[in-house]
């Protein structure tokens, strides 16, 4: 015998809400009614509640390969860079600027110059960039206190919602 689903089971739950405000049906009918529901909800639910449980942990174990392959990806990329510069030492120390091959050509170039800075703080202020500041946001710790002391704060509540928490 398989279950109703869950969401008929609801509806039968306000189906007989509505007949137990009718004076055509007897109390002991609509108890037994219920008290079984009440069992189909209960297994329904916890059915429901084991495969949200799978899903989570599904989620957890994709989010912790994904990692591991960003990590790997990461070390690869570490040791190409590593090689890269063992080949480009190898060459220059040769006297080689240019290796041709059916696939690619290698060749020694020079980079772009670059400013190298030894002291920061030596640096004259005209040739310093001021970072611009973050603009303000609101402080929602300081405005929940506020709403919790009693005080109004322009444009903002306080809410309390509700979740199903599903402890193992």
């Amino acid at each position: 015998m398989s279950l109703p689903r869950l969401y008929e089971i609801v509806e039968q739950f306000k189906g007989l809400e509505l007949l137990a405000q009718t004076e055509d049906l007897p109390v002991e009918l609509i108890r037994d009614t219920l008290e079984g529901l009440q069992g189909d909800m209960q297994l329904k639910a916890t059915n429901v509640a084991k495969f949200i449980l799978g899903l989570e942990a599904e989620a957890d174990a994709m989010h912790e390969a994904a990692e591991a392959i960003r990590q790997r990806g990461e070390r690869r990329k570490r040791r190409a860079e590593s090689i890269r510069a063992y080949l480009l030492l190898n060459m220059q120390t040769a006297g080689v600027t240019k290796v041709e091959c059916p696939e690619f050509t290698m060749s020694v170039r020079k980079n772009p110059e670059a400013v190298q800075i030894m002291d920061p703080l030596n640096v004259p202020a005209e040739f310093m960039v001021q970072p611009e500041p973050p603009p303000p946001r609101p402080d929602k710790t300081a405005i929940k206190a506020a709403l919790k002391e009693g005080r109004e704060v322009d444009g903002c509540w306080l809410t309390q919602s509700e979740r199903l928490e599903i402890r193992s």
